[in-house]
């Protein structure tokens, strides 16, 4: 299936015939502009069918994505360009007609058709709409005062609460930063601020004082706020309280406490706000795996020595997978899911997995961390786990196969099987 440009029409339009460098002296009257106007509007509608017949056609998955792609970029910059010709812009002002001049409201006019198209893939198509192409600069024009405005007034009202100053700082200077006039935004970028937006509003009505910072906590988990300085941060302050605590004992059961208050908060679906790092939630749990690993250690070395050795596990007798850690503990839970594995008790489980396995970067495995990280997976972890599971498929097809043919081969002759063949 081939499929076109369908903006060739709706470019020429805006990129040559109504640009203002090459427009005559006269030119844009009355009939000039109510032909564009027509023009523009039924190629808007027939994009939209055009859109829609892509879809309902047969055709490859990838290509159709492709498509959309490139008709979206190429609609933000049509409409980047419209913006351009606007000689006043205001936030209230772009998107309504007035009576000052013909050309500047019908230029608004021009500047609706490629945003309608835009919303249109957004709202038919969630699907193929790339959230991580920058948004149209007419609608960062007319959303950045609100959203700063918004932004403003909540860290004001964080600021009169007993909520750590420090956190505030760290969490409303990078947001602001999205909103400055030099950085591009993107869809999913405004979707973020947003949600963030929203989430501190309603943080603020309805907040109890006496544990702010450990709510506040929650929200940005909830949020996943996952920028590595606001992880910092949180990771030092949990430091903090476990160096307190008098014996190793104590500080075993206290990071095994947090993380098991970590892995059961919720995270919002969907909702990151750096896509390249992992979520705030597996940072956070990482370390704290990590942290149980060094103290279980640590408490080891206090043991008889006979002890140890009793406990001590030959690395040379134990399952070698190249798997990475995250990509077992996926494997374990989906067979724990598929109801393969029906051990009832998973702390068990994962300490058997973890005694008995090793990877090809690790030895020894962290109970702790293979624990955690069957709670959070990444997108890459889930597409090579499961590029390993069509593998598996794949051999058991090829088993089938031989197992067909040579049932077939204890009827015919091989010489009959050749024919056959």
């Amino acid at each position: 299936m081939a499929l076109e440009n369908e903006l060739k029409v709706l470019e020429h339009l805006i990129i040559v015939t109504l640009n203002p460098a090459k427009l005559k002296p006269g030119k844009l009257n009355n009939t000039f502009i109510s032909e564009c106007r027509v023009l523009a509007n039924t190629e808007k509608e027939r994009i939209k069918n055009q859109f829609a017949s892509v879809i309902f056609n047969p055709g490859s998955e990838s290509l159709i994505e492709i498509y959309f792609r490139h008709h979206q970029t190429s609609l933000v910059k049509l409409s980047d360009t419209v913006f351009k010709y606007l000689q006043q812009k205001t936030e209230d002002s772009i998107y309504r007609v007035t009576n000052k001049s013909l050309v500047i409201n019908f230029y608004k006019e021009i500047l609706m058709v490629p945003e309608e198209l835009l919303q249109f893939i957004a709202d038919n198509y969630p699907g193929y709409f790339n959230s991580a192409i920058k948004i149209p600069d007419a609608q960062k024009w007319k959303l950045e005062p609100e959203i700063k405005s918004n932004l403003k007034q909540a860290r004001a009202a964080l600021l009169k609460t007993d909520l750590n100053k420090k956190v505030i700082d760290i969490i409303c200077e990078p947001i602001e930063a999205l909103l400055s006039a030099t950085i591009e935004t993107t869809y999913r970028e405004l979707a973020y601020l947003k949600a963030f937006i929203n989430g501190l509003q309603h943080f603020i009505v309805s907040q109890n004082s006496s544990n702010i910072n450990e709510q506040f906590n929650h929200l940005l988990l909830y949020l996943n706020y996952n920028k590595l300085r606001l992880f910092n941060f949180y990771i030092q302050e949990l430091k903090e309280s476990g160096d307190h605590l008098n014996s190793v004992n104590d500080q075993i059961d206290f990071y095994s406490l947090q993380l098991k208050l970590i892995n059961q908060l919720p995270v919002k679906p969907g909702l990151i706000y750096k896509p390249g790092l992992p979520s705030l939630k597996e940072q956070i749990g990482n370390w704290i795996c990590e942290e149980l690993y060094y103290l279980e250690k640590k408490q080891k070395l206090t043991f008889p020595v006979a002890m140890q050795r009793n406990n001590d596990f030959d690395n040379t007798g134990k399952i070698h997978t190249n798997l990475s850690v995250s990509q077992l503990a996926l494997g374990v839970k989906l067979l724990v899911d598929a109801k393969v594995i029906t051990n009832k008790n998973s702390t068990e489980l994962m300490s058997m997995v973890a005694k008995t396995f090793k990877t090809d970067r690790q030895e020894v495995i962290s109970e702790d961390s293979l624990r955690n990280k069957s709670y959070n997976f990444d997108t890459s972890t889930v597409e090579k786990l499961k590029d390993k599971i069509i593998t598996l498929l794949n051999i058991a097809r090829a088993i089938k196969c031989i197992l067909f043919f040579q049932q077939i081969g204890q009827i015919f002759s091989f010489q009959e099987l050749d024919q056959f063949l």
